[in-house]
């Protein structure tokens, strides 16, 4: 079960990527990650090992698909939009 915490990082994640696709950005898939210990005061990422595993794999996976996104438009430019 996703908590309030988590949900409001997913819309703040959607906002943000709806902004910048809005502006010409290309957006790939899994472009973020962020960590998220629970509700209530929390330690800090660095206190405790609860997640890293999850974000260690998520930030892998973001990294490889923005650097596939990134060759691809290289190889490939999508031209300007039409004035």
């Amino acid at each position: 079960m996703r908590s309030v915490d988590e949900d409001c990082a997913h819309h703040v994640i959607s906002e943000i990527n709806g902004a910048l696709g809005d502006i010409g950005f290309t957006i790939s898939g899994q472009a973020w990650t962020y960590w998220h210990p629970g509700p209530g005061p929390s330690p800090d990422y660095l206190d405790n090992n609860r997640g890293h595993d999850w974000a260690a794999s998520t930030g892998r996976a973001m990294a490889s698909n923005l650097v596939h996104a990134a060759r691809a438009l290289n190889a490939m430019p999508l031209p300007a939009p039409p004035s």
